[in-house]
């Protein structure tokens, strides 16, 4: 399912219309929805979308006269997606909040809902008391992501770790790598009535509204919400209701009455600078990126040096040793240089706890960087030592040198030389394919950034982030430049 949502999120960020604003396009409304999030909306076994949203948006479109498209997107992805104007419509039981407010619409709420606290039975965990000193899942950037943050130091929690939708934090649950997911309750009421080994132990009151959001001042916040008010007074909203969840909403909820649009409380201009450059929700969240920023070049350095020594390793054997472990060292170059790095990584994170190896998302990623690097970095060295001249090799037998000596003080040495190029910049893809462990609920730069852009509505933090990857990593690449140069230079 992580795959699957990146993979969608990427094509959409591609292949959507990105050279018109959503609001200036004709024709099909564009809706994006993070798919999984049941019953809000997720898939039959036909392939199909269904769900409560889907349902609504769905006859929202037919009331306007237009199309709707679904989109897949992360739900962490929806708010730049509408802020940009790839999509007109964002979906996903997302919460109504003030912050959020100050970067895009809302339509008037179509359903109250809290947050829950859901965990495997038999675990010793019945209420949120129980989870002193215990890790917790969350979806990034959600109503419960916020709750419990704020939460934190109350509950006493170790740990909060962000996932990309219920389906891979239920997982970590059911594993027991984390001991409780806090999410919206309706979702894990439906997830759970057919999962004997799982259970809703505690609602947590927040207050929560869920509505459909739009970019900032979008002229057809207005239509979609009108259109809400009549399905509301028809009862076609009380009826998805009772279609997904069994039984009507009471009369009092939003679900029923027809309520006013939410409007911030300081109406903030609609542009460029506010909604991709804001100086205050930089401010607020950049001690969440420097955090990040520490944790990727703690993973960063740990695999380079890891991946360097495995595959020095690895290069020697492939040389030198024995046939049958010539043959193990080019199997593994070959394996863990074909195996796309994300997949490998969701492999070693959610699949070996089922055969008694639970690793935590940094030791995971670090594992995946390691395998994966060192094959590279063991072409590398091969090159670099096959590059030297035999007649290196002959004078250094000729000078009774065994080979030990021979590999530290003659060839290692010039192939080193050879190789720091090539290295270097192996080093440097290592630093940024780090960003791929956020998909596994690590705290790195790009996890952080992704939680803060969206409990603020606003890219700025996705913007921040990409300008420190550039701080940090240019100066590397200009670095290599160099080193090339200088190598050719000294070559003639």
């Amino acid at each position: 399912m992580l795959k699957k949502n990146l993979i969608c999120f990427i094509l959409a960020l591609v292949f959507l219309p990105v050279f018109s604003p959503a609001q200036e396009r004709e024709g099909a409304i564009l809706v994006g929805a993070n798919i999984g999030n049941v019953p809000w909306e997720f898939q039959d076994t036909d392939g199909s979308f269904i769900g409560f949203e889907i349902d609504l948006v769905n006859e929202i479109g037919q009331r306007l006269g237009r199309d709707v498209e679904i989109v897949n997107i992360p739900f962490n992805g929806l708010f730049s997606a509408v802020q940009s104007g790839r999509i007109d419509i964002a979906i996903s039981s997302i919460g109504i909040t003030d912050r959020r407010l100050e970067s895009v619409s809302f339509t008037q709420p179509y359903y109250d809902s809290d947050q829950s606290l859901t965990t495997v039975i038999g675990s010793g965990i019945e209420s949120l008391d129980d989870l002193r000193g215990q890790i917790v899942a969350v979806d990034t950037g959600s109503t419960g992501d916020i709750w419990a943050t704020e939460n934190m130091e109350k509950y006493g929690f170790s740990e909060i770790r962000r996932y990309e939708g219920l389906a891979p934090a239920m997982l970590d649950v059911v594993i027991g790598r984390v001991k409780g997911y806090i999410s919206d309750i309706p979702a894990l009421l439906y997830y759970t009535r057919d999962k004997p080994n799982l259970a809703v132990v505690e609602r947590i009151p927040t207050g929560g509204r869920y509505a459909l959001m739009m970019g900032k001042n979008a002229p057809l916040v207005i239509d979609v919400n009108t259109v809400i008010s009549t399905l509301k007074q028809e009862g076609f909203v009380n009826g998805l209701h009772t279609k997904w969840f069994g039984i009507p909403a009471e009369d009092n909820t939003s679900t029923v009455e027809v309520r006013s649009m939410p409007m911030p409380d300081v109406e903030l201009a609609s542009n460029f600078v506010e909604t991709f450059l804001n100086m205050d929700v930089f401010m607020q969240t950049y001690p969440m990126l420097i955090a990040g920023l520490g944790t990727t070049i703690q993973l960063g350095i740990l695999a380079i040096v890891a991946g360097l020594i495995v595959g020095l390793g690895v290069a020697l054997v492939r040389l030198y040793a024995l046939l049958p472990f010539q043959i193990i060292a080019k199997v593994y170059i070959d394996i863990f240089r074909s195996i796309p790095l994300l997949v490998l990584l969701i492999i070693i994170f959610y699949a070996l706890p089922f055969v008694g190896i639970s690793l935590s998302p940094f030791y995971a990623a670090a594992v995946t960087l390691t395998l994966v690097s060192g094959s590279y970095t063991a072409e590398i060295f091969r090159a670099g030592i096959e590059a030297i001249p035999k007649g290196q090799f002959e004078a250094s037998q000729a000078l009774g040198l065994n080979y030990r000596d021979m590999m530290k003080d003659v060839i290692l040495p010039q192939a080193i030389k050879i190789v720091i190029p090539p290295l270097t910049n192996n080093c440097i893809n290592v630093i940024k394919d780090t960003a791929l462990a956020s998909v596994v609920a690590m705290p790195d730069l790009l996890k952080q950034a992704t939680q803060a852009q969206a409990v603020a509505a606003n890219p700025t933090p996705l913007i921040a982030a990409a300008v420190i990857y550039l701080a940090f990593l240019l100066p590397l690449v200009l670095w290599v430049s160099r080193l090339e140069v200088k190598f050719k230079v000294g070559d003639r």
